[in-house]
């Protein structure tokens, strides 16, 4: 599940290892503090939601707890063959493949913006963003199907 869900949200791997139940909502995950220090919301479809719903119950604060833990939450997710933020790249390019402007893929990783409007002014919001967010999500499914 959580190799799953770093490819289809693009998350960082220390926001999906800290991501808590109180900050999923039926159309967006709330991040309160990111890797750039400001919080941030991703709309979710239901795609996610399927994703999500085997680790419904395992945990009530965490959603990927972990008893051994010390922060209660898993910190260091099984060894595979690539490195975790392979999944946040190929988000990214399987965006840009799909059509979704440079910018909006931007956007949905939570990069900051290069210029001052985009910075300081432009604010999207996860009504707007949704839809290439389900570009994305359609487009990975059909490449894991194939």
């Amino acid at each position: 599940m959580f190799f799953e869900l770093a490819l289809f949200t693009g998350f960082r791997k220390t926001e999906l290892l800290t991501l808590e139940w109180k900050n999923v909502h039926e159309d967006h995950i709330h991040l309160p503090m990111t890797k750039n220090g400001r919080s941030f919301d991703l709309p979710i479809l239901q795609k996610h939601h399927e994703i999500l719903a085997p680790m419904r119950g395992l945990g009530r604060q965490w959603v990927f707890p972990s008893p051994k833990s010390v922060t209660g939450h898993v910190t260091n997710p099984c060894r595979i063959q690539w490195n975790p933020h392979a999944h946040r790249r190929t988000f990214a390019t399987v965006a840009m493949e799909a059509g979704v402007l440079e910018e909006i893929v931007g956007r949905l990783l939570n990069h900051t913006p290069l210029s001052i409007t985009g910075q300081r002014y432009v604010k999207p919001s996860l009504d707007a963003l949704r839809p290439s967010m389900e570009v994305v999500c359609n487009e990975l499914t059909v490449r894991l199907s194939a």
